[in-house]
């Protein structure tokens, strides 16, 4: 990530300096949450620090955001984490009331000063990060229960390092590659397909959701675009699918995004097989 910095000694020392001093840059780790349609989330996060120095026990602040499909804010609000302890945090317990909405959740661990000042012991400190993983469940009314970790930061928000370096990580061009996944689902097994899409960060952008048969061929498309914290969830229509196994013309079908909205920004998909509970994996 600094690796631009190996060509000046100078900037070099002086910055592996100010990481030994305890200024280590860290991203919230961003979700998708679902409040709505019988859907609810849950948080799920923990004191790592706790793992990494088992011998300082302190408490940890965790502060988490929730921003609806817009990319508003509806909440911020922080809360402790015992050493060695988790949360499980639903929407209530973070908006004050039983909020029906849906979109983007983040979070960041912050390490309390006497973890960051153990920081430095950590090996590779040069493109070090600490970023903060955690997961999110969904449960529909029956208490059928879907889980997805963290894969992508929200890269708006940098933590922890000195004033400029922040600014300048967060005005970072995002990278932007075409997507496909390798995961392809049985049409004659699926019921409903939708896929939820969110941008992770700072630049307002445009892709093209696909839907991809057995020999490479765009089945099904649609473009949107996504400013900043914004998240859409669209939905395969149901007579498509029926087209498709009715027709027999392919048995398997997979998604793509091109292009993603930052390096690592695979969707969600959010799909029901049988006329069972929907499941939910990323891309």
């Amino acid at each position: 990530m600094f690796g631009n910095l190996s060509n000046n000694t100078m900037v070099r020392s002086g910055y592996e300096k100010v990481l030994e001093a305890g200024f280590i840059p860290r991203r919230p780790f961003a979700h998708f949450f679902m409040n709505t349609e019988g859907i609810k989330s849950r948080i799920h996060l923990q004191n790592y620090y706790s793992m990494f120095f088992p011998d300082t026990l302190v408490d940890a602040e965790a502060t988490v955001w929730l921003h609806d499909l817009a990319g508003n804010l509806i909440v911020k609000k922080s809360f402790t984490v015992k050493p060695f302890g988790q949360l499980y945090l639903d929407m209530e317990d973070i908006a004050g009331y039983d909020l029906q909405s849906e979109g983007m959740v983040y979070v960041d661990l912050k390490p309390p000063a006497a973890i960051r000042k153990q920081l430095k012991t950590i090996p590779n400190l040069l493109g070090m990060e600490s970023n903060t993983p955690f997961w999110v469940s969904y449960r529909d009314v029956n208490d059928n229960y879907m889980y997805v970790h963290s894969i992508e930061t929200y890269k708006g928000k940098v933590f922890g390092a000195i004033w400029p370096l922040n600014k300048l990580m967060e005005r970072a061009a995002p990278d932007r590659p075409a997507w496909e996944s390798w995961r392809v689902l049985d049409v004659q097994l699926l019921d409903e397909l939708q896929i939820v899409a969110m941008n992770h960060s700072l630049v307002p952008g445009e892709s093209t959701l696909n839907v991809i048969g057995d020999n490479g061929k765009v089945l099904w498309s649609e473009n949107f675009s996504l400013n900043q914290r914004q998240t859409i969830r669209l939905s395969v229509p149901s007579e498509k699918i029926a087209e498709w196994k009715k027709n027999n013309t392919t048995t398997t079908i997979r998604v793509g995004l091109d292009p993603v909205f930052s390096g690592n920004g695979k969707p969600y998909v959010l799909m029901r097989y049988g006329g069972g509970p929907l499941s939910m994996h990323h891309g």
